[in-house]
């Protein structure tokens, strides 16, 4: 499954006038001197020799991940012995290299008050460093002119190996401002193949390269495989991209192109929030109780063998539990789609962004450590250890589990998770509580989805006019 806690969070929009509200007494100019500072465009680079004056980095992450020192094998979180975090290896790794770069790593909860802590710092005019984070995170900052670019730092054998989507994604204005590490997707669909094929649908499990399929087949199989207190399929409403990606395969989408509007309330939404709702109401197919039903409690159910299927979100590796179980047989496919339509998997670009500092040469240090981190031994090791999809494709071709392959399809059908202040709120807040009302039946699935849009796009709004 994804690393959910990266993206299932709130965050509060941040607007330039709340950030000089917060600051108090600290001047506007003062304020722009810390958040504005000149850019580092230095290209020096590890590989190059060549190194900056001294300098401490601070960085700050929310990922444990833990490795045996020996052998640097991916060892189990509650293990303490001989154990290194991935990211402070890297540090001793980088100290090596760069013996007058001392880096200072934070590990911090990924909750509200990470968004609270690195608001402050940016206002109190001391931000971190380096910050690890999403597209979806950094594009808060890059309005306020706070984040340092990566254009001119970034090798062109780098770019080249880069998938065009994921190059758009982390770019503002031809602007890129990340260090893409892995791919997040919000989206695909669990399959208990074992179940389908002692029900007899066997033969409707998607296949191909992209084991792209029908809704209709979805269906049929869903229908096939209810039996008794067994379900085709479980739905949940907290995490909304996992059940939405059904009416993206209808022809919805979430936003306009440039994010200036909240568009799901399409007629081809409308007709895709039905058919998820008949799923339950009229066939009879989904675990009853969608309404309050949250994503965690959905999988236990998948993972107990009590529904055949699980829209759920992740590039599919195969969990470690069901690896050789015949019993099981995990499999994973995008989300189904109508004749005529194209499916969409919301995608976030995850990785590590720069924050500009009056002193343009701490600047370039953060730049050259967050380089390092990005080398391709390094998201080698990640994906051999830890099953994170790299975002270069070079390393794809790495992938030994037939089902990630298939998860990093999901780059072709990628649709933003939103890069505006306001996408966090649509996103956690307001698309669950519309699905929550359209699935308990207080709404249709028309005035769910227009209060939805109604209300995402004064956020918008707001968030156009506070950038």
């Amino acid at each position: 499954m994804a690393e959910q806690h990266s993206t299932n969070v709130l965050r509060r929009p941040f607007s330039r006038r709340q950030f000089m509200a917060l600051a108090g007494g600290i001047t506007g100019g003062a304020f722009l001197a810390a958040c504005a500072a000149p850019v580092a465009t230095t290209t020096t680079t590890q590989e190059s020799g060549g190194a900056v004056a001294p300098a401490t980095i601070s960085h700050w992450l929310y990922s444990l991940l833990p490795l045996d020192r020996d052998t640097l094998t991916a060892v189990p979180a509650d293990r303490t012995e001989n154990v290194v975090n991935y990211f402070d290896w890297n540090a001793e790794q980088y100290k090596e290299i760069e013996p007058n770069t001392e880096v200072k790593i934070e590990y911090l909860p990924h909750d509200q008050s990470w968004f609270a802590k690195l608001d402050a710092s940016l206002v109190a005019g001391t931000p971190p460093d380096v910050v690890q984070g999403p597209v979806s995170e950094l594009a808060k900052y890059v309005p306020l002119g706070a984040l340092s670019p990566v254009n001119d730092i970034m090798s062109q054998e780098m770019k080249d190996d880069l998938h065009p989507a994921v190059i758009a994604e982390a770019s503002f204005d031809g602007l890129q401002y990340l260090w893409p590490w892995r791919l997040s997707f919000g989206g695909g669909i669990s399959i208990n193949a074992g179940m389908w094929e002692e029900n007899g649908v066997g033969d409707l499990l998607p296949s191909g390269e992209t084991r792209r399929w029908l809704m209709d087949d979805f269906l049929e199989a869903a229908k096939a495989n209810t039996k008794e207190d067994v379900y085709g399929t479980v739905l949940c409403t907290d995490i909304h991209y996992q059940t939405t990606q059904f009416m993206f395969g209808y022809g919805a989408r979430l936003f306009n192109e440039d994010e200036t509007e909240v568009i799901l309330n399409s007629p081809e939404g409308i007709e895709g929030l039905q058919w998820l709702i008949d799923l339950e109401n009229v066939h009879k197919v989904a675990v009853p109780g969608t309404a309050i039903r949250k994503a965690q409690e959905a999988g236990q159910i998948f993972t107990e063998g009590k529904a055949a299927t699980f829209p759920s979100q992740g590039a599919g590796k195969t969990p470690p539990e069901f690896v050789d179980n015949p019993d099981f047989k995990w499999f994973w496919a995008p989300p189904p789609n109508v004749p005529g339509k194209e499916p969409a998997v919301m995608t976030n670009i995850h990785g590590h962004y720069v924050f500009q500092q009056k002193d343009t040469n701490q600047t370039a240090a953060a730049q050259l450590w967050a380089q390092f981190l990005v080398r391709r031994d390094a998201l080698k090791m990640t994906l051999e250890q830890f099953g994170q999809p790299p975002a270069l494709q070079s390393l794809w071709g790495e992938v030994e589990d037939e089902n990630m392959k298939v998860g990093l399809t999901f780059t072709d059908l990628m649709v933003t998770f939103g890069r505006r202040a306001s996408a966090a709120a649509i996103t956690f807040s307001l698309a669950p509580r519309m699905l929550e009302a359209a699935f308990s039946g207080q709404m249709t699935p028309k005035e769910a989805l227009d209060q939805f849009a109604a209300e995402g796009n004064k956020l918008i709004e707001e968030a156009i006019a506070d950038s």
